[in-house]
């Protein structure tokens, strides 16, 4: 895993679905409630990999975990209440509004939107989005903006550890 601080982001380049579970992993320990985080990225890109792997950390269980593009919204129960959502199949962002999304970004848990580049006016002014593009079949360039302090911690998560 290679990870580049940026000025207003972090950037990771993962290798394999093993890498990006270990990210979601990191990602988790970092969420709190009422934190919304936007994903963004083509069709197979790791969206649904990603929010997984978070979800799974905050104790959702991994089987109950499933993909939100024909349920519009998964409410799962974890350490903290876990609300996917996936934007794909929406006409509109007026239409996401109509799904009352905007009830959850305070409703004591963690938010995660698939596709939110579709409705980028409906997340709130402090939503984290992640950005993931693929480079070849396994790797996936992630560009993380949120705020400095949660960057900087992920950072440090996601350092290598130098052997004692």
């Amino acid at each position: 895993m290679n990870v580049q601080p940026l000025e207003d982001a972090l950037q990771v380049e993962v290798a394999g679905e093993a890498e990006t579970e270990a990210l979601g992993r990191a990602i988790a320990t970092l969420l709190a409630p009422d934190v919304v985080v936007g994903l963004v990225g083509p069709l197979g890109a790791g969206k649904t990999r990603l929010s997984r792997a978070i979800a799974e950390a905050l104790g959702v269980d991994p089987t109950a975990i499933a993909s939100p593009t024909f349920v519009l919204i998964h409410e799962y129960e974890g350490v903290i209440p876990v609300y996917h959502f996936d934007v794909y199949r929406l006409p509109s962002p007026a239409a996401f509004e109509d799904l009352g999304a905007a009830d959850y970004w305070a409703a004591g848990g963690v938010c995660l939107v698939e596709w939110a580049d579709r409705v980028p006016d409906s997340l709130p002014p402090d939503a984290w989005w992640i950005t993931m593009a693929p480079v070849d079949e396994s790797r996936r360039t992630i560009r993380i903006a949120a705020p400095a302090d949660v960057r900087n911690r992920l950072a440090e998560a996601l350092a290598p550890k130098e052997a004692p």
